[in-house]
């Protein structure tokens, strides 16, 4: 592959979608890439760097790891593609309905629109970032009260807050989102170049797609109220396999949601001009190692392997070599001869796409015990894992106060089943290594950039 850059001021469409496993991608890139014609990147080994949307976005977003934040709210030292594009002239707007992910908690930085929807929709995540107030201390009462509680009692709370306000999909479904963001490109002048963001909830639990794609359901609050009903300790066989159904019945509706929007762009004549990424925060799991979700305290390959698929090369291919999300922002930004920011700690993979030339670098990804209701995380209680050279390590400080390690060899081994940890020391002694360096590396950087935000905080409030 040679691809090479058609202009620099192109407009630039990333497409997010929550919990995109990689395996189920196949339902999503059959409907889209023939409107994105032969001028496509398929990576088939692309991996996020963390197992939920609070942990990976980080990467996605400033290309910095989620350690250095600690918490769902960015750190504001850190720059973001964003602030990068918007300097560089483009008119920046942002599309979703996450409520981890709302101008709020810092993620509009940068964009000159940010349309997150947190009014609008309702749920206990929705409930935690919008309460100020009395409502904020009650919800304090509660996180004591529930902190360290089993995922079992967790769902029979969410069950109990939705058969009293009502079985409703806690985020606006894709093809409402995509009727705001195509009301909006009508009204857009073209004046500047455009950098779009529409990030997509519905393989989101609960899984409850619309007719065609409901089956074994009468009614789509009947299938939101049995995704809470499943014990997530100790699930059936049998429910298991009907969340699986309803989560492909999410992303065969999302597929064909990103097909209509993707139609309306070409049809506008952006999608011909336009860099165009698609690709997932995380994935799911459906009890492969004994969870359901994305929990926050795994870090196998259900939950980190995604999709990813970059169009506006001039040439196009299959890219079978492992690259991380950490590593996009970088790469966007020298596809399109824009200067990188100083803050972002991955590296561009375009000499890939380019000229083949591959360096490989290790892939970290990470996460934290959360305290949701109070918009944090425990950081000194972390897991991690590193991908390199076709081998993977985890080390888990989250299930006891001493290191649990895991390894695998993903060249024989992907589905992480046989932990090689006890046969191969010298491995792991490499690995371990690596992920060291990382953590020192991780909380210098932390403690920098709080310092600095602490420090920018007391002067504006001595201005003030």
């Amino acid at each position: 592959m040679a691809p090479a850059v058609k202009s620099i001021k192109r407009s630039v469409v990333l497409i997010t979608l929550d919990c995109l496993r990689a395996d189920y991608s196949n339902l999503l890139l059959e409907s889209i890439l023939p409107p994105l014609k032969d001028g496509y990147c398929l990576f088939k080994r692309a991996f996020a760097n963390g197992p939920g949307t609070n942990q990976s976005f980080p990467s996605i977003f400033s290309s910095t790891p989620f350690l250095v934040h600690g918490g769902l709210q960015l750190c504001g030292s850190v720059r973001t593609l964003a602030q990068a594009l918007r300097e560089e002239g483009y008119y920046t707007v942002g599309f979703h309905s996450n409520p981890f992910l709302s101008g709020k908690l810092g993620w509009g930085r940068g964009f000159t629109e940010f349309y997150d929807f947190l009014e609008k929709i309702s749920g206990p995540a929705a409930m935690a970032v919008k309460a100020r107030g009395i409502k904020r201390a009650a919800l304090r009462l509660v996180g004591q009260f529930l902190s360290g509680s089993s995922k079992r009692l967790w769902a029979r709370v969410n069950r109990l807050y939705y058969e009293l306000r009502g079985a409703r999909l806690p985020y606006v479904e894709a093809r409402e989102l995509n009727s705001h963001v195509v009301s909006w490109l009508k009204r857009y002048d073209r004046g500047k170049p455009l950098f779009l963001w529409v990030h997509y909830m519905d393989a989101h639990s609960p899984f409850a797609p619309p007719e065609p794609w409901l089956e074994g359901f009468d009614s789509r609050e009947e299938a939101i109220l049995f995704n809470y009903a499943v014990d997530p300790e100790n699930p059936t066989v049998e429910d298991v396999e009907r969340l699986r159904k309803l989560y492909e019945g999410e992303v065969k509706y999302v597929a064909a949601a990103l097909l209509e929007l993707l139609s309306f762009l070409q049809d506008l004549g952006i999608l011909e001009k336009a860099l165009v990424i698609v690709t997932a925060d995380h994935g799911e799991a459906f009890m492969e190692h004994g969870k359901l979700g994305h929990a926050y305290d795994a870090l196998y390959n259900e939950l980190l392997h995604v999709p990813l698929v970059i169009f506006g090369l001039e040439r196009g291919g299959v890219v079978e070599e492992p690259v991380q999300l950490m590593d996009l922002a970088p790469t966007v930004l020298e596809a399109l001869g824009v200067k990188r920011p100083r803050t972002f700690m991955g590296q561009t993979f375009y000499s890939l796409l380019r000229d083949g030339e591959y360096n490989e670098r290790p892939i970290f990804s990470e996460s934290a015990v959360p305290d949701l209701i109070n918009l944090r995380y425990d950081t000194e209680r972390f897991i991690v894992s590193v991908i390199y050279r076709g081998w993977k390590l985890i080390y888990d400080l989250i299930h006891s106060r001493e290191p649990n390690l895991e390894l695998y060899d993903l060249r024989k081994d992907f589905s992480e089943h046989k932990n090689l940890a006890n046969e191969k020391p010298e491995i792991v002694k490499e690995l371990l290594k690596l992920i060291e360096s990382h953590v020192r590396e991780v909380k210098v950087k932390r403690t920098i950039y709080r310092n600095i935000d602490l420090t920018k905080r007391s002067l504006r409030a001595h201005d003030g």
